[in-house]
């Protein structure tokens, strides 16, 4: 029997992870969300993962578009990720937000820390999640900075 979910939410406050915006673009429209549950899963080809609430109305644009931007934030960016978690309220989360376009069209965040552009090769069903492994097609620093961090249900920056 699995632990309850509030212990399990609880006991994975303690894990530090880096924030970032992952956005997509399909015929129809630009997107971006807060994704903190992001890693690297291979150097040969360049992998990395990504994992989605089947729920979130992100998770159907991204099997749409088959491609997304993971835009790494800097530590002065935290207004930035609660505005792409949808905790300000904006209607149109890229609207007034400086990007430029990936080659698949995904919107690059023009003052993210770092990013890399993916194309999506394998997607898994996991729980109430879907994780997608994107192989890495471009990628790039915009200018040296701390990473914005989240830890224990709030942001943090390195000393």
């Amino acid at each position: 029997m699995p632990i309850p979910v509030d212990q399990f939410k609880h006991v994975m406050r303690h894990w530090a992870s880096g924030v970032t915006v992952v956005t997509m673009q399909t015929d129809a429209r630009k997107h971006g969300l807060t994704v903190s549950s992001f890693l690297s899963v291979s150097l040969e080809p360049p992998l990395v993962l990504i994992s989605i609430g089947e729920e979130l109305t992100s998770e159907a644009l991204l099997k749409e578009s088959a491609a997304f931007v993971v835009n790494f934030l800097r530590d002065d960016q935290s207004e930035l990720s609660d505005r792409f978690a949808g905790r300000l309220g904006a209607v149109d989360r890229l609207e007034g937000v400086p990007t430029q376009p990936s080659t698949s069209g995904a919107p690059i965040l023009q003052d993210c820390l770092a990013w890399l552009e993916c194309r999506v090769v394998q997607t898994q069903a996991a729980g109430d999640h879907v994780l997608y492994v994107g192989e890495v097609m471009a990628a790039g620093v915009n200018r040296p900075a701390k990473p914005l961090l989240y830890w224990n249900a709030d942001y943090r920056k390195l000393e």
